[in-house]
């Protein structure tokens, strides 16, 4: 069974109820502006009928002269004429200033929650989903269609109700001038409906067509401006200007699809619209012929007309109006109904207190994992890590070496197996206490574009500058940040670009120190360093090891060497483990790296 728009959308209707002071308010003005809309005419008719036609002034209008002390003569009705159509302008103009401004306000809340709420549901999906996706993709649907909320809200609540005050008010001051008017006027909006109902179905399938080629322009953009060094290094300026143009005229090309349906489908309720006005004027005309309706009220008929049948439109084309906006409410629904994140047992425990002894027990049980079913990355891997123990992963590039650590902080579930921390499957243990556990120093370190001081506590923000400080001192960052122009105030650029590589490299190790946690996960941490920088490092990082659960990932003999055990990995298995005095004696892959980096007389470790 196909749902329809209120059960379909029914996820984005709390955003509405968060806002019900202020809908309910809109609704309210949305009455006094139809209102004073259906007074706007009447100055027009009293000028006409009583002014100029010299009609008998009503006992209304009579009562307005007495209390305004007027005499009932023509100059008199001219100047109430004129002086009642500014009054009733100013009113009107202010009231929709005031529903504007409402809306814009309520609108904007609306689509703030709902750009969080995405923000939020980004944040927390699986690693192995933000590979599958663009950057700019995610951010077309934050920052552009959660507009759509405002849009879906309008058409779906607001647009119907404030349509049908319309058609109430009016139609009951129409119906008072003339009732055979008031349905003849009415009699047309069943063919704007069905206009609406046409091109609402070509209009959304423009609409996502469109969304999806600016998406795909934004990611372009996104992922050009990201590899900048790239692109000048190899000289793809000219290519990507080409890409671009191409990825442009794609986008412009939906945009004129677009508006030539948005043409065809105004042009189809324009047609319907005059033919409605030109009927309501013939039969119009020959009631004021005939004396059955004055000029009078013919003028003030004819400007309720527009008004009438376009809040007939909009009530029956909520279909049409949804259209449009349901590509962009699809993508956002997208995220927030996607099951993208790892699962979370509802009865997941927090991990139990560190041991006495200090430290955390690491297992891996027969752990098979692939980012494809189909191709697995790890095979069968059963490795140990005792509290306080480190451990060196090493193998060629694509061994699954970082595949492996990532498990450990649950950014991926194995396919087979199990990932225990203490005894304890991490499956069965809530995700913020397991990665509560883990500090990581990755091979390409993410410093964000905030002051120095907020980096290092990235992972701690409870921490004091001295606690701060103290973790730069054992990273051996703390003099080159004192150099920087506003020393641990510094604002880095974005990505650290305004920090050499291993002065960034420096700063994530620095984070992992003050977050001061049982496990250490270490991805080449001296990759960007030189020897005597590393020298000082590898003393810290020593003192850090004790009584931690590490993990090393390296590329350099020095860093590798000294680790308790040494597991060679090779096409996602352990062929290989022990020390690096028995590793050699065994003359296997491990030597045969060795005897690589010996032979070239490199300092670095060669995998």
């Amino acid at each position: 069974m196909k749902l329809g728009p209120p059960t379909k959308y029914a996820g984005l209707m709390p955003y509405a109820r968060r806002q019900l002071a202020g809908l309910t308010a809109i609704l309210a003005l949305s009455l006094m502006v139809a209102a004073a809309g259906g007074l706007q005419p009447w100055p027009l008719k009293v000028l006409v009928d009583y002014g100029v036609e010299r009609q008998p002034v009503p006992p209304w209008l009579q009562a307005a002269f007495e209390a305004l002390l007027l005499p009932r003569s023509p100059r008199a009705i001219v100047l109430v004429a004129a002086v009642g159509s500014i009054c009733v302008f100013a009113v009107t103009n202010a009231l929709q200033a005031a529903l504007d401004w409402r809306w814009t306000v309520v609108g904007r809340r609306m689509m703030n929650d709902l750009a969080a709420d995405l923000f939020h549901h980004y944040q927390r999906q699986s690693l192995l989903r933000h590979r599958q996706t663009s950057v700019g993709d995610a951010l077309s649907r934050i920052g552009t269609d959660s507009w759509s909320i405002q849009q879906f809200t309008s058409a779906l609540m607001i647009g119907p109700i404030r349509n049908a005050l319309t058609l109430a008010v009016l139609g009951v001051a129409g119906w008072q001038l003339s009732p055979s008017m008031t349905r003849l006027s009415l009699a047309l909006a069943p063919l704007l409906g069905f206009s609406s109902w046409f091109f609402g179905r070509k209009l959304k399938a423009q609409a996502r067509r469109m969304r999806e080629t600016q998406s795909r322009l934004t990611s372009f953009v996104q992922q050009t401006l990201t590899a900048i060094p790239v692109v000048q290094a190899f000289s793809r300026e000219d290519f990507n200007r080409r890409r671009f143009e191409v990825l442009a005229g794609e986008a412009t090309e939906q945009s004129q699809q677009r508006a030539v349906v948005d043409s065809a489908y105004g042009m189809a309720t324009g047609i319907i619209v005059t033919a409605g006005m030109a009927i309501v004027l013939f039969a119009g005309g020959r009631q004021v012929l005939s004396g059955a309706l004055s000029v009078g009220g013919l003028l003030v008929f004819i400007s309720y007309i527009r008004s009438l049948q376009g809040a007939a439109e909009g009530l029956l084309s909520t279909y049409g109006a949804l259209k449009p906006v349901e590509a962009s409410l699809e993508r956002v629904l997208e995220v927030l109904d996607g099951r993208d994140r790892l699962p979370e047992r509802p009865d997941a425990v927090p991990l139990p207190p560190i041991p006495p002894a200090g430290g955390r027990r690491l297992s891996f049980e027969h752990v098979t994992f692939g980012y494809d079913p189909d191709r697995p990355v790890l095979t069968d891997i059963n490795l140990e890590v005792l509290p306080g123990q480190s451990v060196a992963l090493v193998g060629e590039t694509g061994a699954g070496k970082s595949t492996l650590i990532s498990l450990i902080p649950r950014f991926f579930d194995p396919v087979r197996g199990r990932v225990a921390i203490d005894g304890v499957d991490l499956g069965d243990v809530r995700l913020a206490s397991a990665r509560e556990q883990v500090a990581l120093v990755l091979q390409e370190p993410f410093i964000l574009p905030i002051p120095i001081a907020e980096n290092i506590a990235y992972g701690r923000p409870d921490a004091t500058r001295h606690e701060i400080e103290e973790a730069a001192r054992a990273a051996c960052a703390h003099d080159f940040i004192l150099r920087l122009p506003c020393g641990y105030d510094t604002v880095v650029g974005e990505r650290g670009t305004t920090l050499s590589g291993g002065e960034k490299q420096r700063l994530a190790i620095a984070r992992a120190f003050l977050k001061n946690v049982p496990i250490l996960i270490l991805d080449e941490p001296s990759s960007a360093l030189d020897i005597e920088t590393e020298r000082q490092l590898l003393e810290a990082l020593r003192r850090l090891m004790v009584g931690r659960t590490t993990l090393i990932i390296g590329h350099r003999l020095s860093t590798v060497c000294g680790a308790d055990e040494i597991v060679v990995l090779h096409q996602g298995t352990i062929v290989e483990r022990g020390t690096h005095e028995r590793l050699l004696e065994r003359r296997g892959m491990y030597y045969a790296f060795y005897a690589v980096q010996a032979a070239a007389g490199s300092p670095e470790f060669v995998a």
